[in-house]
């Protein structure tokens, strides 16, 4: 054949490239952000990379693979108390954020093998069951200070003390731009289909030769596991945590996340947390208006766009590759 009809690979490249140079620039902003604002900002900015692990961690269990969780603060709190924990208790901050990340993989399996047979709002009740329960025991603990609490101290690395708020930021973006990395090809990897066909029909995917059981425990695992990384990070930022602080309130937060950014899209989930985050801390200061509000805006997204932000964002996308010019 001497000519082409087909350029599908030459376009791979001109779309691969431009999504390379935009999440460089996008690195590039985030990185020198620390350095044209104000410690407040750089405080909640690091909550929402806080938050947006939770959210990217729910939509590999949501979103990938259709199982719905009410429970996921209670694999932040954790990975919160464990790492904290271990710390006090002389653990190296890395060892102590790496056991935490395991003994919140394991609670997964706990809550995830015996939950197979549950669907929809079942296994919703399930994991909310699951949030409740290490609340409580949380609150009965006297060694993490029961329900008062207990402080937790910034960690020091390789000689780096991460204890001002730049050099903590810089710490946590870093590891959700990576875990974000690894989270996206592991969508595209042939793990990352197989959650995908137990979500949309498991039945044939278990005729094709999918095992339902094995991806779906997989998705607990490294759903929990990711969640948990996320508490080990939260608890140096805020510095002192207490059991009322992973309330159901906050999982439901982390759903509406993936809901609002678009269930299916692991970019969407990082929109949601910064649109929830962002939304939360801006009516604050309408106080006794702010839930209602919240409440609203929420809805009023839905309705609007039931695709969720990701999903707009995609349609304006191919709405503007369609554009004659």
């Amino acid at each position: 054949m001497l000519f082409r009809e087909r350029y599908e690979n030459d376009l791979w490249l001109i779309r691969g490239s431009q999504a390379w140079v935009m999440a460089g620039l996008a690195g590039a902003v985030l990185v020198a952000l620390p350095l044209l604002v104000k410690g407040y900002l750089i405080y909640n900015m690091t909550l929402f990379f806080v938050y947006a692990l939770v959210a990217l961690s729910l939509a590999v269990l949501v979103g990938l693979t259709g199982q719905v969780s009410l429970g996921h603060a209670g694999f932040l709190a954790a990975g919160a108390y464990v790492t904290t924990v271990l710390t006090q208790h002389g653990l190296p901050f890395v060892l102590a954020v790496l056991a935490a990340v395991v003994v919140s993989a394991l609670l997964g399996v706990v809550i995830g093998v015996p939950s197979l047979r549950l669907e929809g709002p079942y296994l919703a009740i399930a994991t909310l069951g699951f949030g409740l329960a290490i609340q409580q025991i949380l609150n009965n603990w006297a060694l993490v200070g029961a329900s008062t609490g207990t402080l937790v101290d910034r960690p020091k690395l390789l000689g780096i003390d991460f204890y001002g708020d730049r050099a903590y930021y810089w710490l946590v973006l870093g590891v959700v731009g990576l875990v974000t990395w690894m989270l996206l090809n592991l969508e595209r990897s042939h793990v990352g289909r197989a959650f995908r066909a137990t979500r949309d029909a498991d039945l044939a995917a278990q005729m094709s030769g999918v095992g339902l059981a094995r991806y779906k425990t997989l998705a607990f695992i490294i759903s929990a596991g990711v969640a948990g990384l996320a508490g080990a990070l939260y608890g140096p930022l805020v510095g002192y945590i207490t059991p009322e602080s992973f309330n159901l309130m906050l999982s439901i937060k982390f759903l509406l996340m993936i809901i609002v950014g678009g269930l299916g899209f692991l970019p969407g989930a990082l929109l949601g947390a910064g649109f929830i985050t962002g939304l939360d801390l801006y009516l604050s200061t309408f106080r006794a208006w702010s839930q209602l509000v919240f409440g609203l805006v929420v809805i009023a997204i839905m309705m609007l766009e039931p695709a969720g932000l990701y999903g707009r964002w995609l349609k304006i996308k191919r709405f503007w590759k369609s554009w004659p010019l």
